[in-house]
């Protein structure tokens, strides 16, 4: 997958970071088991996801173009109207070494027919892992509960931007996933987050925001000036024999001359996943590198 992308900021007074869902129902394996589609066409995936939902659509936006497309629902009280994007499909293996195949549908809205240009509004996706059968028929293993909303530039999901496959890891004893930077760049202003994609078997399909991972104003200031700032958030999995792995931050960098910020520069801490709230937080203070 190339980007999953969340609007998250790292909290440095609170040292946590909050999810972007509500709470998940009951996840089922069996009742994911039953559902079986005989191919992972856009035809097939819309079909059985979307029934009854589908209208036909004109967009003349490029982005909208670029991707097998169709729209949900009727325009709202405002015009504007949602229109379902089917992302390339992705392979990932998982803990156990078997292949799958993630399906990402994207929701944005347009107005007029051209793609809403909003920073951080973000659209949604629903994402779908499926594995394959012995008759090729294609069964689904897990999905995200509802629609998960992930930052965008200019109103788009921006979703092929990092390679799954490259990024794939361990994020726990059980558990495989991506730690996916997004970032936009506004008026020479950047800013970046972290985010990570969990990939359960035997749950939901969920994004978490993980925290800061750097800004700078290097289109705005000169290096020479006292305003300008530069740092990174560079993240870290460190194996345990836990559930869920920490995931250590580490700033480093020139930071901005905030006087309600903490000095975090040369400084990490740790990032524990907390399977109740369903966020990645930390309760640890500052430590020097």
């Amino acid at each position: 997958m190339k980007k999953l992308l969340l609007s998250l900021a790292l909290s440095l007074c609170t040292l946590s970071a909050t999810t972007v869902v509500a709470a998940a129902p009951a996840f089922s394996a069996s009742q994911m088991s039953q559902v079986k589609i005989k191919d992972l066409s856009f035809k097939e995936v819309m079909r059985q996801f979307y029934g009854g939902q589908m209208t036909p659509t004109v967009a003349d936006d490029p982005y909208i173009d670029s991707l097998p497309n169709i729209g949900l629902g009727r325009a709202d009280s405002t015009a504007y109207r949602t229109v379902a994007l089917m992302h390339p499909i992705e392979l990932y293996d998982n803990t156990d070494g078997e292949q799958r195949y993630l399906v990402t549908i994207e929701k944005v809205l347009i107005h007029d027919d051209s793609l809403e240009y909003c920073f951080p509004c973000g659209s949604k996706a629903d994402v779908y892992s499926f594995k394959k059968l012995n008759d090729r028929q294609f069964q689904l293993v897990s999905r995200t509960s509802e629609s998960v909303e992930f930052s965008s530039n200019y109103g788009s999901m921006n979703l092929q931007n990092n390679d799954l496959y490259d990024t794939l890891q361990f994020l726990g004893e059980n558990l495989v996933g991506s730690i996916f930077k997004s970032g936009y760049m506004r008026q020479g202003y950047t800013d970046s987050s972290w985010a990570v994609l969990h990939l359960p078997e035997n749950d939901f399909i969920n994004t978490y925001a993980l925290g800061d991972a750097g800004s700078d104003n290097s289109g705005q200031e000169e290096e020479d000036s006292p305003f300008y700032y530069s740092y990174e958030g560079v993240v870290e999995v460190m194996p345990t024999n836990a559930k869920y792995y920490p995931i250590k931050l580490t700033y480093k960098g020139i930071p901005p001359d905030d006087l309600e910020r903490p000095d975090f520069i040369n400084k990490s801490f740790v990032m524990k996943f907390n399977p109740v709230k369903k966020v990645y937080e930390t309760t640890s203070s500052f430590a020097d590198l």
